[in-house]
């Protein structure tokens, strides 16, 4: 699913008040860390497509898979949509789309996400929580 003048608050349960550093594991960097790197580097210039293929062509560069075959692996089946990414369900980091679908990351605790959260016009969504109520 993609958004536009949407922010995406962190989860409800989210054990995290203020955005935190995703912790690295082991020798493989983990896809939120990846998308987390990009969306800080170039806020709003990935469209949520976007981002899914290009943190898909540096998850694994080895793969050899060209990014026309990643962008029709990625829109043959859905892409499960940022409310569900541990960046606002774990680690503390909020999404703002704009009129265009493009994506920047928010930490939470930041006065840019607290003026965001206030913004009577932009749909307000909080991310999937972590726990069944």
């Amino acid at each position: 699913m993609s958004y536009t003048n949407t922010f995406v608050r962190i989860a409800a349960d989210c054990p995290e008040s203020h955005a935190i550093e995703p912790p690295a594991r082991g020798k493989t960097v983990p896809v939120h860390t990846i998308q987390l790197g990009l969306l800080r580097d170039a806020p709003y210039h990935y469209t949520h497509e976007a981002l899914v293929v290009e943190s898909e062509l540096r998850r694994d560069p080895e793969e050899k898979e060209t990014r026309a075959e990643i962008v029709k692996r990625v829109r043959s089946k859905p892409i499960p949509c940022l409310r569900c990414s541990s960046l606002a369900k774990r680690y503390g980091w909020g999404f703002h789309f704009d009129a265009e679908g493009k994506i920047a990351v928010v930490p939470a605790g930041s006065p840019e996400y607290l003026a965001l959260e206030k913004r009577q016009d932009l749909q307000q969504v909080p991310a999937m929580r972590n726990k069944k109520a």
